[in-house]
């Protein structure tokens, strides 16, 4: 497993590198010195254990931030559907509200069509109701005009004969 620490193309690479090299030419100087020996494989042994250790703990990280990405891939993928489904149940639910609306819009025109129909029907009966009592008092007018007239020429041509009989004697 290849670590950014310890890449020679980086700095760290390279200072990681360097620092390994003039450990072992220091030892490598003083041989047959054991403390300086015992130092430098002491040194060593740290250094490897840290990378070992650094090892580790990426592929640890690495293991568990790709079991946090798919934990979290799985709770959006799960958050999107619940969305998706809510979303639907509540173009559902309108639907059915525009569609429940609209029935009383058309039974509410419809009913106003049928007050008007019957209202309109009842004026009709009324104004028939009218024209014939109308007609029939014109009528009785005119047959009380044509007797009172009648009456009157009469009453007129009595007195005009009485007037004579009186004036001729």
């Amino acid at each position: 497993m290849s670590s950014y620490a310890y890449n020679p193309g980086t700095t760290a690479g390279t200072l990681y590198s360097q620092g390994i090299k003039n450990l072992v030419d220091f030892g490598n100087k003083y041989k047959g010195n054991e403390t300086i020996s015992n130092m430098v494989a002491g040194t060593l042994a740290d250094s490897f254990a840290t990378q070992a250790n650094t090892g580790s703990a990426l592929a640890y990280n690495n293991a568990f931030l790709g079991s946090m990405a798919n934990y979290q891939h799985g709770l959006e993928n799960l958050k999107t559907g619940n969305q998706m489904k809510l979303m639907s149940a509540q173009g559902q639910i309108q639907k059915g509200m525009i569609d429940q609306q609209g029935g009383w819009q058309i039974k509410g025109i419809q009913e106003t069509g049928n007050q008007n129909r019957q209202g309109i029907r009842t004026q009709g009966v009324e104004d028939r109701l009218n024209l014939q009592t109308a007609g029939s008092e014109e009528r009785k007018n005119i047959g009380e005009r044509t007797t009172q007239e009648l009456r009157a020429r009469a009453d007129a041509r009595g007195s005009v004969a009485r007037e004579g009989q009186r004036f001729f004697g």
